[in-house]
């Protein structure tokens, strides 16, 4: 990520606890609603957290007695204590109270993510005595305020790693990007993703549509061929509660802020058979890259099926090989008796099992002739950042997957989860499909499967391998 995002989930909870006590007021009815304030994450960049206002309102107490209405809070698990006990009202009883509370965390540290709050309701002096609120025997009433900022990672196609500046190889693309919550504790209430707010401007600009929103956003957009001057597109995404992905920035993220160059302006390889396809612009990109191919009657057959022999062939080519530099026996350890020396696809098998991307099936096989299945490319991507990089040629569009790396990095918290009925935890495809699908690479078939032993098709390698080769920023 190119910056550290501290992501802060303000959790207000408020809970009327009866004293044991003799003296402690009795609630006979009680009802709390609670309001964030509008400008809690629009604050000044040096303590965008800086306070926290709500409204609260409470039922009638007793009568004939005072009250202190106190709330205590606490930063992630750390103890209540009376240092963080404030006190918000001094109610009279027999009558029902309202107000507006804002508590202060200007002396908060900043890697303390949760934040929760406790009111209490006595007859006591306030913020007297420290409270043990996870032994009140009376909850009344509970509600959550969703005060965290947005994190998440964003994805853009690259030309070649090796030049700077000229950023797209052809005008139509894919500008994507994830966002959630990821810090939450498990169980906590999140308000639910709200929108990108996606914004382009620029000389001839025409925004595309974006589709509905949801925690991924896919923008493909297309160059008109007469654009010129500085080109912008951007987002600022927030949550349902209309918090954004980063309080301290107060600016979008920019996907884009140049002018475009010609090579961005020229029109991606075609295909006669991709028109319209879900995996068009991914396939017409890569095409133009020069790392994969269709075939001599013009077609590309994005519906196709994939054999493990030419997926070994697309990765090794991302990896900067041809056909010059390839071994021409075998490798140690990958001399597989169904792969022959005269075989098209040899040296490109063996250079992929040198390399660590890809292992054979037992028995001394590769199997390069049967189907590659999608439990099966997730797990050739995993191979390739388990083995550190250790095999990709720098400069190379393999060795600039940053969304590969980050993705696949086995202490990097996915930005999305999905509870698969088809991935059986001690599969060999299983941490490689939560990370692929955490980090946007790949895509489930429905809401819970991911059908890792269904056969990869031609376009859907082509999402795939355009995603982890992106280049990767965090917001």
């Amino acid at each position: 990520m190119s910056k550290k995002i501290f992501t802060v989930l303000l959790l207000a909870v408020f809970v009327l606890a009866q004293f044991s006590m003799a003296s402690a007021a009795t609630v006979a009815d009680a009802e709390i609603t609670l309001t964030r304030d509008s400008e809690f994450l629009s604050a000044a960049a040096a303590a965008p957290w800086a306070t926290a206002t709500f409204d609260w309102t409470l039922g009638a107490l007793p009568a004939g007695t005072t009250y202190y209405v106190d709330v205590y809070a606490r930063e992630d698990s750390a103890a209540y204590t009376n240092a963080n006990c404030r006190n918000v009202a001094i109610v009279n009883g027999g009558v029902a109270a309202s107000g507006t509370f804002t508590y202060d965390f200007t002396s908060a540290t900043a890697d303390m993510e949760v934040y929760e709050f406790v009111m209490t309701v006595d007859d006591a002096a306030s913020c007297a005595d420290d409270v043990n609120v996870e032994t009140a025997d009376v909850v009344m009433h509970s509600a959550y305020v969703d005060g965290s900022d947005l994190t998440g990672i964003a994805g853009r196609p690259d030309d070649d790693p090796a030049v700077v500046g000229d950023i797209f190889a052809c005008n139509t693309f894919e500008l994507w990007a994830l966002g959630a919550d990821n810090l939450i504790p498990a169980g906590q209430p999140y308000s639910g993703f709200g929108s990108w707010n996606v914004q382009t401007t620029g000389t001839f600009a025409t925004p595309a549509p974006v589709g509905a929103d949801s925690s991924l956003l896919s923008w493909n957009f297309t160059f008109p061929a007469t654009a010129s001057g500085v080109w912008v597109m951007s987002m600022n995404p927030e949550d349902a509660a209309g918090n954004m992905y980063d309080p301290t920035l107060l600016a979008p993220f920019l996907f884009y802020n140049t002018t475009p160059v010609a090579s961005e302006l020229e029109d991606c390889a075609d295909f006669s058979d991709t028109a319209g396809h879900a995996d068009e612009t991914y396939i017409r990109y890569l095409a133009d890259l020069g790392l994969i191919s269709g075939f001599a009657d013009g077609t590309f057959g994005p519906d196709n099926t994939l054999t493990r022999a030419e997926a070994a062939t697309l990765i090794e080519i991302s990896n900067g090989y041809d056909d010059t530099t390839l071994p021409t026996s075998a490798p140690a350890g990958c001399d597989f008796t169904d792969v022959a020396a005269t075989d098209w696809f040899a040296g490109w098998v063996w250079q992929a099992c040198d390399d660590g991307f890809m292992n054979g099936v037992g028995g001394g096989l590769f199997d390069p002739n049967n189907l590659l299945t999608r439990g099966q490319i997730v797990t050739v991507m995993n191979n390739i950042v388990d083995n550190g990089g250790a095999n990709v040629v720098p400069a190379t569009y393999l060795a600039d997957a940053m969304v590969m790396a980050a993705g696949f990095n086995d202490a990097a918290t996915p930005v999305r989860t999905a509870a698969w009925t088809d991935v059986s935890l001690g599969a060999f495809y299983a941490e490689a499909v939560v990370e692929a699908y955490g980090y946007g690479i790949a895509d489930g078939t429905s809401a819970t499967t991911f059908s890792p032993d269904q056969a990869v098709t031609r376009g859907e390698f082509a999402k795939m391998l355009y995603r982890a080769l992106s280049d990767l920023a965090g917001f």
